[in-house]
């Protein structure tokens, strides 16, 4: 970010409301979207533009959060975008004191520059386009890997993230565009087919939460 324009971009701030996906599935929550992302993936289903974002201090989005945070469930999920481009040693230091423990999806395009209590690595390396790579795995070190599942994605796949990463929570999570139905028939043959992996599906999109 220019140094003109202190703070962090944020899309939003909302909640309380509960994880639909993964390990944490149902863990009632608040989430920290960032705008901004460095990659340009076809089928997101997120808004990151910075049209329509503020500009925030730390102090400003601990804030936000813990009046958000209606049932003192303490668990900030920071994703985007792209959080890793932002998420730095003050705002996690701020969330730390007023007692969050954070969970943040990333890409694993960028290393955060502070630590988290829970990474999952969402990589999407369909859309990487020559230009970014995955983090190094000692580096990034997620708690858990969730890989959306489109026709790119393959056993091949699956068998590479788990060669790089050691953490034992994996999941595929079927794509939701308008071929949500073949997405999530490959997704849960995938499943069937690696042990290894668990399916993840949008809990909060089928039970109407934001």
């Amino acid at each position: 970010m220019a140094a003109h324009e202190p703070g962090y971009l944020v899309k939003e701030i909302f909640g309380p409301t509960l994880q639909g996906e993964g390990a944490h599935a149902g863990r009632p929550c608040v989430f920290l979207r960032f705008a901004v992302c460095n990659l340009a993936c076809t089928w997101c289903d997120t808004d990151f533009s910075p049209e329509g974002a503020r500009r925030l201090s730390a102090g400003e989005i601990t804030d936000e959060l813990l009046a958000t945070d209606h049932h003192g469930a303490r668990v900030a999920v920071v994703t985007g975008g792209e959080p890793a481009l932002q998420w730095d040693a003050p705002l996690a230091d701020s969330l730390r004191r007023a007692g969050f423990r954070v969970h943040m999806e990333t890409n694993g395009t960028r290393i955060p520059k502070a630590p988290v209590e829970w990474l999952t690595l969402s990589p999407k390396p369909q859309f990487h386009d020559g230009r970014f790579s995955l983090a190094p795995a000692e580096a990034l070190s997620p708690d858990e890997i969730k890989v959306v599942v489109d026709d790119s994605v393959t056993d091949e796949t699956l068998s590479i993230y788990e060669g790089a990463f050691e953490c034992e929570q994996r999941f595929v999570q079927p794509c939701m565009d308008d071929r949500y139905d073949q997405h999530l028939a490959r997704a849960i043959t995938l499943a069937q087919r690696r042990p290894a992996w668990r399916l993840s599906v949008q809990l909060h999109k089928i039970v109407g939460l934001p």
